[in-house]
């Protein structure tokens, strides 16, 4: 994961529309030096496209500038699009969407569903659909991309996702075709302990989870799971019902759970 900043806090505040005009200015003459801060950029930006509740490009500028939003000129194409407004040293980390859209995992409801890029998105209990989780893949340095298909051995990965559907709690795991699980959240490194599920707020903004996981993956065919639950279960709990066969039978009642079919490429 990559170091701190002391300035990283003005980064999330442009982001949430609640950052002065003096700290816009100070966080925008700060970022050309600053990897750290413009990985966090990077990553906030491929949040607020993914999310139509955050603030779009010119709406930030404006509130960082003091102003209004119609105070600011309208770039031609659509306002919403952040590339309008992105500084230029970041536009080779702007994925398209399409690109964007292989790392959104989406629970469909009622009937399970295979979409347009491969993702099986399954339910299991009556929640409404679109709980979401996206997959981010940490580059050495700290550059941070939405996950495709394929990720190499060791990759980091960080998470962020989106609950509409009010779940409590959720878990993130891999599972390789010899039954090997890889656990991301809750992180699993000591064999002793028996940790749970961890707690979730509801809501359909996109939310960041804390933590870049990596993990020695075994080359081949590898499937991640996100499992979003209204009771928690321990992850020694889940890797019973794992073995047991397909999660849609096996989970709780309320359960949803939704799969994303990834190749480890060595």
């Amino acid at each position: 994961m990559s170091p701190s900043c002391d300035l990283l806090p003005l980064v999330d505040r442009h982001f949430s529309g609640r950052i002065t005009p003096p700290d816009e200015q100070r966080m925008r003459e700060h970022l050309p030096d600053c990897a750290h801060c413009r990985e966090r950029y990077e990553r906030q930006l491929l949040l607020a496209r993914m999310d139509p509740s955050a603030p779009d490009a010119r709406t930030r500028l404006a509130r960082g500038l003091g102003l209004g939003a119609s105070a600011l000129p309208r770039p031609e194409g659509r306002a919403s699009d952040a590339r309008a407004n992105a500084p230029r040293w970041w536009h080779l980390a702007l994925v398209p969407v399409a690109v964007a859209c292989l790392a959104m995992l989406v629970v469909r409801l009622p009937s399970a569903a295979t979409d347009d890029t491969g993702f099986t998105a399954r339910g299991a209990g009556n929640a409404a659909a679109q709980a979401r989780l996206l997959a981010y893949a940490v580059a050495p340095g700290g550059h941070t991309t939405l996950l495709g298909p394929t990720l190499r051995p060791e990759q980091e990965l960080a998470f962020a996702f989106r609950n509409p559907d009010a779940h409590r709690f959720l878990m993130v795991f891999a599972r390789d075709t010899a039954g090997r699980v890889y656990w991301y959240h809750p992180s699993w490194t000591d064999p002793a302990s028996n940790p749970s599920a961890i707690p979730i707020p509801a809501g359909d903004t996109l939310r960041e989870l804390p933590e870049a996981i990596s993990h020695p993956l075994a080359p081949g065919a590898l499937t991640l799971h996100a499992v979003f639950l209204e009771s928690p279960l321990t992850v020694r709990q889940m890797e019973s019902l794992v073995e047991q066969g397909d999660l849609d039978t096996v989970l709780p009642v309320g359960a949803d759970v939704t799969s994303l079919q990834l190749r480890v490429i060595p």
